[in-house]
């Protein structure tokens, strides 16, 4: 173990006292995560993004009308097609606005989402019958929960007034002395429910949701914080294999230089120099996730609620990478080749797994083919860390792919490595 620390200090050594190799562990990676972070946070001024969602009023109740001003409280948001702006609708002239017109405009993904509200709406809540309202989505990374949120909250207002009416009707006409006959008990419970309506709205008790948990930030910090979501692991997970990958040429730089067979008359077992070597990399790939998170702390990003995960994913992601380089540059011949393959390999598994852009925005078939790069699995997790809340439980599938990966590699590299 001493003489694998020893390879790996040397290693560490001679990189960090190249004035270029800080460069490109600090400068370089410090600038792209910015410039990243800021351009997929959108424009300062553009407001929150609106989401088209198709309403299909078929009662025309003022009670239905009630449920669409509730439905706007919940998330303004949500763009009410037809109601709303017809040119960011994309409504024709001959649109029908019925059930098939919105379901066919769900499949084309011009609306993320529909609501249907049946006829007899109005008639059948002041009646205390069950009605439903149709609500259709496509719930997925793109049109997250937070559209079907806001119809819940809008129907939870509407039963809390009726459950607030009957519950009072029955109160009061349980008092010693009352007597009311059917229609009294229905006007009393009307002017309960018009009276627990307008107190609901009135939201005593609200949420002021705030994206990184600061309530005093402005709007420009906000939209920072979801482009460094996008940015901090994707250019880590980028920027660690850039790193990583020099080892390639550093192994071959060392045969040539026959620093790998000197090393070889030395009383160390041939896993002992390569796990030295290994180690060297490995470290430097943790120094450069170091670097870029520290980065979005800097800049109070919010990293989720499970750090212990956040850790050990980015350290199973940088071991796979490591262990593919090795297994990859054992058998490289010259550092024209190590060099070419180091920048080709980096570029291509970078945005094919999602370091640049999420997956959720390229076709099915391109996330399928992204998942052959351990930047896809290991983006999967940070995506589910800082975006849904999970835990190290949620992301085991990402950690079992990426640390098979890296047996799979380190015993490759063992079996494939030369001195010479």
């Amino acid at each position: 173990m001493r003489q694998t620390l020893t390879i790996a200090l040397n290693d560490l050594r001679i990189f960090l006292v190249d004035r270029g190799n800080i460069i490109s562990l600090l400068l370089v990676p410090i600038a792209m995560t910015l410039i990243i972070g800021f351009v997929s946070g959108g424009s300062t001024d553009s407001g929150p993004e609106r989401v088209r969602v198709d309403l299909l009023d078929m009662d025309q109740s003022e009670l239905s009308r009630e449920f669409t001003a509730a439905l706007r409280e919940a998330n303004s948001a949500l763009a009410l097609c037809p109601l709303d702006d017809a040119e960011f609708c994309q409504i024709g002239d001959d649109a029908e606005f019925d059930r098939d017109w919105a379901l066919s405009r769900l499949q084309e993904e011009t609306s993320l989402a529909a609501i249907e509200i049946p006829a007899g709406f109005a008639q059948d809540v002041r009646a205390f019958r069950s009605v439903k309202i149709i609500f259709w989505s496509l719930e997925d990374s793109i049109a997250p929960g937070y559209i079907q949120q806001a119809v819940e909250a809008a129907i939870q207002q509407i039963n809390g007034a009726v459950v607030a009416s009957m519950v009072g009707s029955e109160a009061i006409a349980s008092f010693p002395g009352v007597n009311l006959e059917a229609a009294g008990r229905e006007d009393l419970q009307r002017v309960l429910y018009d009276r627990a309506a307008g107190l609901w709205a009135e939201e005593s008790v609200a949420i002021d949701y705030q994206l990184s948990g600061q309530p005093e930030t402005p709007t420009a910090f906000q939209n920072l914080q979801a482009g460094l979501g996008q940015s901090v692991p994707g250019m880590g997970a980028m920027f660690v294999m850039f790193t990583v990958f020099g080892g390639m040429t550093a192994l071959i730089e060392e045969r040539k230089q026959w620093t790998l067979p000197r090393l070889a008359t030395l009383p160390i077992s041939k896993a002992q120099l390569l796990g030295g070597k290994i180690l060297a990399r490995f470290t430097l790939g943790l120094l450069q996730y170091l670097i870029i998170f520290l980065v979005g702390a800097l800049l109070g990003m919010n990293f989720g609620d499970d750090p212990l995960a956040l850790v050990l994913l980015a350290l199973t992601y940088t071991l796979a990478v490591t262990a593919l380089s090795f297994a990859l540059g054992t058998r490289l011949e010259n550092e024209s080749q190590a060099s070419g393959l180091s920048l080709l390999l980096s570029l291509i598994l970078a945005p094919l797994g999602g370091a640049w852009w999420p997956l959720e925005i390229v076709p099915e078939f391109m996330r399928a083919i992204g998942h052959i790069s351990p930047v896809a699995w290991a983006m999967d997790g940070f995506t589910a860390l800082l975006f849904e809340s999970a835990s190290l439980a949620d992301i085991w599938v990402p950690m079992v792919v990426l640390l098979a990966i890296a047996l799979v590699c380190f015993f490759l590299a063992i079996r494939l490595f030369r001195y010479d």
